[in-house]
């Protein structure tokens, strides 16, 4: 490894990397490659959600991910029987009973459903087992709530850049449009999607409080001793084990039975803002994911260089107006201020203009200096010579006397002159499907082509999230560094029967800053990266590269690792640097081997 950090940089190294492996990298890559190696370093492990009803392929989507996002569009109906009967509509798919060519997934014995929703004995269970076992065939016409809402854009239709002119109700969808030309847009656009989002999970739980009395779902993937996959002997041998659906501390809990899961695994759906890995650290494995509502149910979508959509599920609680958002946004950020600073942070700011220029309604004859839109001119001198004397600017032309600045912009820049430290923002993207492995032999599931709805989008954008979020674990990681680097490095999904590695993807709108500086119109926009460094951004190609080297030799990881992640200083070089979602990664032992050479 002497090549790698001493004669050439890592990013030249993997730019000459050879695409033919050598036989040392072939074998090295059958072995990792291996089904129980996969299994190991999955950040998720879950089940298919469905077919297509045209083409017949699948729709790239996990199961409780497609089962919560049904859930969260019938709570519009406001009735405890179709959101149950929502929540479990699914309930047998994860045993791939499979006869002729149809993937059967659920039963008709009212027995079992009686015995599962005990627990909601003044529901009617006749009631939930009707909407469960009426929600197919789901044709036009079909009055069934499930049918109407599987039938919807929000889960049947196939994904373009905009799968909408403009949202209909019986989409279950709410958007709103922004204007995102030039880099204070992005900014803001980042922002209120992030403060969006959190609001989101809050309502979206205060909903299911409101027809369900819980806050949060979570669903439990449980191994089931049954020698035949058929779901009315799978459901004979759940009456005779006991299982049933409970309310624990504000939270229900489904147990879903699968054919392919070895061990436990869960989905917890939740009111609170952060992804959460829950790590087993001493089987080396992730063993759940708790993920806020918001995350999982709301999406941003890009539209060529001007315009941008904020989507996410109609559950039927009052529309939330953009305005509302802004000034959320804008107490949390004056909260973050010193007392002084925030009696007068965004006292000239008129959100009714801000909501019209970010909608790209705002008129005017005048144009913006940094995005171009409708602005108005600057009439506050004393304010323009203000921000010069604390050199905030570096040009005169910035924000002085009669220039014109849109409202949105305006507003972008008052958050950069009060946080000039920085503010962390990025937009998450969907996860680059690398590889797909079919290991399980199941007739319907021979393709490895997939088609994406909206739900698919917020789907793959999760499993770059989830990516992300592992840094936030690496307390418990760095212990075994080897154990690290093989989630970092060769990040994998299983949606049974499927095993795909994929690669994560980010944009970072605006990184922290290590000096007092415009901290967003300074910065480059690093778009669509796996790592945005400060030296060198890290490229899906690159990260692809990186993983196949990996492969190849995966006692190196942590090496790889820190080689990544290394910062730039007076003694070493970083030649990515990442700002952002790698952990720092120290090799070898205390002080005095660090000091010796090699």
């Amino acid at each position: 490894m002497r090549t790698i950090g001493k004669e050439k940089r890592l990013d030249e190294f993997l730019k000459n990397l050879k695409e033919k492996p050598t036989k040392t990298t072939k074998k090295s890559i059958l072995r990792v490659m291996e089904e129980n190696d996969t299994h190991d370093s999955a950040l998720i492990k879950g089940t298919i959600a469905r077919t297509d009803n045209h083409t017949g392929m699948p729709h790239l989507d996990e199961l409780t991910h497609h089962l919560i996002v049904v859930a969260m569009a019938s709570l519009k109906f406001n009735s405890p029987e179709t959101t149950l009967a929502a929540l479990i509509h699914d309930y047998f798919k994860p045993m791939f009973d499979i006869r002729a060519g149809s993937w059967w997934h659920f039963i008709t014995n009212p027995e079992f459903y009686s015995q599962l929703l005990e627990e909601f004995a003044d529901y009617s269970s006749w009631k939930i087992y009707h909407l469960i076992t009426g929600h197919h065939p789901c044709r036009p016409g079909n009055a069934n709530k499930i049918c109407q809402i599987e039938s919807s854009g929000l889960i049947s239709a196939l994904e373009t850049n905009v799968p909408f002119v403009k949202p209909e109700t019986q989409d279950f969808i709410i958007t709103h449009q922004f204007r995102v030309l030039g880099k204070y847009r992005m900014f803001l656009l980042a922002l209120i999607k992030e403060r969006l989002t959190k609001i989101l999970s809050e309502e979206y739980s205060n909903k299911f409080q409101q027809v369900l009395g819980v806050k949060r779902i979570r669903y439990e993937y449980r191994p089931i001793d049954v020698k035949s996959s058929k779901i009315e002997e799978v459901g004979k041998q759940i009456i005779k084990e006991g299982w049933k659906i409970i309310i624990h501390n504000d939270t229900l809990i489904i147990p879903l039975p699968s054919k392919y899961h070895g061990s436990p695994f869960y989905f917890e759906y939740y009111e609170k803002p952060e992804i959460v890995i829950d790590f087993d650290e001493k089987a080396k494995v992730i063993r759940g994911i708790k993920i806020p509502f918001g995350k999982a149910l709301s999406t941003v979508y890009l539209v060529g260089s001007r315009d941008a959509y904020i989507v996410y599920v109609d559950a039927g609680f009052e529309s939330l107006h953009l305005q509302e958002i802004i000034e959320e946004l804008l107490d949390y950020l004056r909260s973050l201020l010193s007392e002084k600073k925030r009696k007068t942070a965004f006292t000239g700011i008129e959100l009714g203009k801000v909501v019209t220029s970010l909608a790209g309604e705002f008129k005017s004859d005048r144009a913006c200096l940094f995005c171009g839109e409708p602005g108005e001119p600057i009439t506050d001198e004393d304010s323009a010579k203000s921000i010069l004397k604390n050199k905030f600017t570096d040009t005169w032309s910035f924000l002085s006397y009669e220039k014109a600045i849109c409202p949105a912009c305006k507003l972008g820049f008052e958050i950069e002159k009060n946080f000039r430290s920085g503010l962390v923002q990025y937009l998450i993207h969907e996860a680059i499907i690398e590889e797909t492995k079919l290991p399980a032999n199941i007739p319907i599931f021979k393709q490895q082509t997939f088609v994406k709805s909206i739900s698919s989008k917020i789907w793959l954008e999760l499993i770059s999230d989830i990516y992300y979020s592992l840094h936030k674990e690496q307390d418990k990681m760095n212990k075994k560094n080897a154990w690290l680097a093989k989630f970092y490095l060769d990040p994998a999904v299983i949606v049974y029967p499927y095993s795909l590695r994929i690669i994560p993807q980010i944009s970072l709108i605006s990184p922290k800053s290590k000096q007092q500086k415009k901290f967003v119109l300074q910065s480059g926009l690093h778009s669509n990266v796996v790592f945005p460094g400060e030296e060198k951004d890290m490229t899906p190609d690159e990260f692809k590269k990186l993983r196949r080297f990996y492969l190849s030799n995966p006692d190196l990881g942590p090496y790889l690792l820190q080689e990544i992640s290394r910062r730039n200083s007076p003694k070493s070089r970083g030649i990515y640097s990442p700002l952002f979602g790698i952990p720092k990664v120290e090799i070898g032992g205390g002080p005095r081997a660090r000091k010796r050479k090699g």
